[in-house]
Parts: C-alpha cells; structure tokens; sequence
C-alpha cells in the first residue's frame, strides 16, 4: 500500500509556493512560481500560474496530479463571500480529487504550531492576524490601512520617511534616521512621484527598515518610538484574541512574516516585556506554506502529532537549504 501524498501551496500576488508531502512528512518536492491572487494577476494569469507551480512540484517529484490524495491552499486575498466563490472556482479547474483551501493568514497560524493553538501576527508587506484556541478560530485585520492596519513593512517605512521629513522641517524630533535614510536612498521627498506614478517600492521599503532596525539599536529615541508603535499595535491585536477566546497559559505568540523574521532581537524583547509571561513568543525559521501541507494531512483524517510536525519542518528546512 502506498504513502498517502499532500499538496500545501500558498498563494500569493508576487510569488506561489508548493510543498509536496507523504504521510510521514517526507518533503518530495519543493517549488516556487510566479504569483497567483486573482486581484493581482487577473483570474486567468491566475489559474494559468497555479498550474506552472502544480506542475512544477509534480515534476520535481516524478507525480502526477492522480497522485495527490489531498490538496490545500492558503490564498491571499480570500477574505470574503464573494471572494472565496471566485477562489474555488479558479482551484476546481486544477482537476484535484480533493481540496480545500483558506485565507493565507490562517495557514501561517497553522504552520507555527503543531496542535494550531496559539495567536499569529504577521507582519510582512501587510498584515493580518489569525488565533485559534482549538475550538473556535478568530480573525483581526488583514485589510487596509483605511480600515484599521497599523502594520506591515510598507506600512513602518512610511513611519520612517515620515519621521524623517517632520524631522527635516522642524515639526518633531531630529533623528539619526534623517541621514542614515538620505544617505541609501537620496532625499525622501523624491518618494512622492511613486504616489502619482505608482512603482515597485518593495526594495526601497526593505532598505527603509533595515535602517530603522539599525538605528533604533544605535539608541536613536525617533526610532525607538517607531518601535513602541508596533509593540503596542501587536499587544493591541494579541488583547482583542484574548477578548474573545479561551486559552491556557503558557500562550503561543507566533510573530510571522518578513518584518519579524528580519527584526533584531531588541524588538522581539520589547514585544515580549510587553505582553507579558503568558506568552512565549516563536518566529518560525520555515514558510506558512507548511499550515497548508497539516491542512492537507488533516482533512484526510490525519491527527498531528509533535513527532510529525517536528520532522515536517526539519525536512523541510532540509530541504529549502540543501
């Protein structure tokens, strides 16, 4: 009889990653393509992408599609009726026996966790936050800045320029920022033709807040504050889960997503000082796309245990790094 195989995938506007997987959390396959939210690329460029990726794993892994006993994806963009209507249809034409699929956010909660109890944070390009307590499962955010984010790494940059231009005219503080900004990316004000053009500023955003990461470690008091924002954004969103659901202590903050990954250790330090003993704080050194692959194993009635989790995630890291 052979191993059961699983497909996890996340889906996002940029970039879509597929994890092929057996029961045993072998890792049989690992590929990444091109970016696949139907609300970036169009529902036609996205079907045709998730299938460069599908077919892509399979390959790698000398599979066919009939051989993939469960499929599930974590899609970004899936946040309402109307929007998960569209998403199925796009996934039924991928011709999987069985699938399923959920919000991105919610497949980074599963992934950081191996009994998918905890709260997630994420903060990468946006954010978004998902907790479960192992009976009921909420959502924060994930929307907009108009409605209500006060995360995400495009987000924290423009507290930088911010800073950095209130700082240039007189109306706050001088801060180290000022010419730590100025010197890798010219004068901030020249930002403003990517308002009236638009543009990739993913690279600028990401220089942006290396430097903030930099000079709130040299000391810099406008930095530290940009960093106080954060924390307490992110005891905010924790304190709104706990209103909610129910959990036992020691609580599992997982802190995802680009910003946190690439944080130095005196901001996740902070964010620990401020939600307190309850938490213990993780931030996974593996891809979401891991919750998607316990998703998979999951719906075809697999329980997962620490052991499996465990050896999931090291083969994969195995296997990403190798």
């Amino acid at each position: 009889m052979r191993d059961l195989i699983f497909l996890g995938c996340d889906v996002g506007g940029t970039k879509t990653l597929a994890v092929l997987s057996d029961e045993e959390g072998n890792i049989l396959a690992v590929y990444k393509g091109h970016g696949a939210n139907y609300q970036v690329v169009g529902k036609e460029n996205a079907l045709k992408n998730l299938k460069g990726v599908i077919n892509g794993v399979l390959e790698r892994a000398g599979k066919n599609l009939e051989d993939v006993d469960f499929a599930f994806f974590g899609y970004a963009g899936a946040d309402f009726e109307y929007e998960m209507k569209i998403v199925r249809k796009i996934l039924e034409k991928l011709g999987f026996k069985s699938f399923d699929f959920d919000n991105d956010g919610r497949i980074a909660l599963r992934s950081g966790t191996f009994n998918d109890v905890g709260i997630m944070v994420s903060c990468g390009t946006g954010s978004i936050s998902y907790a479960s307590d192992g009976k009921r499962v909420n959502r924060i955010g994930g929307l907009s800045f108009s409605l209500g984010e006060r995360l995400g790494s495009h987000y924290i940059a423009s507290l930088v320029t911010s800073a950095v231009v209130r700082a240039k005219d007189g109306r706050d503080d001088w801060t180290l920022l000022v010419d730590e900004v100025e010197k890798e990316i010219g004068p901030v004000e020249t930002l403003l033709r990517y308002d009236y053009e638009g543009g990739d500023i993913s690279e600028i955003v990401k220089k942006v807040n290396q430097i903030l990461f930099k000079c709130a470690e040299d000391g810099d008091t406008v930095s530290l504050r940009i960093f106080n924002e954060i924390v307490i954004e992110v005891k905010k969103i924790v304190d709104a889960h706990r209103k909610t659901l129910n959990f036992t202590p020691p609580i599992r903050l997982i802190l995802e997503g680009s910003f946190f990954k690439n944080a130095p250790l005196l901001l996740i330090k902070m964010i620990e000082s401020a939600v307190g003993r309850e938490y213990k704080i993780t931030i996974p050194k593996h891809d979401p796309v891991i919750g998607a692959v316990l998703f998979a194993m999951e719906h075809s009635g697999f329980q997962i245990t620490e052991e499996l989790y465990t050896r999931l995630v090291e083969n994969y890291l195995k296997e990403v790094k190798g």
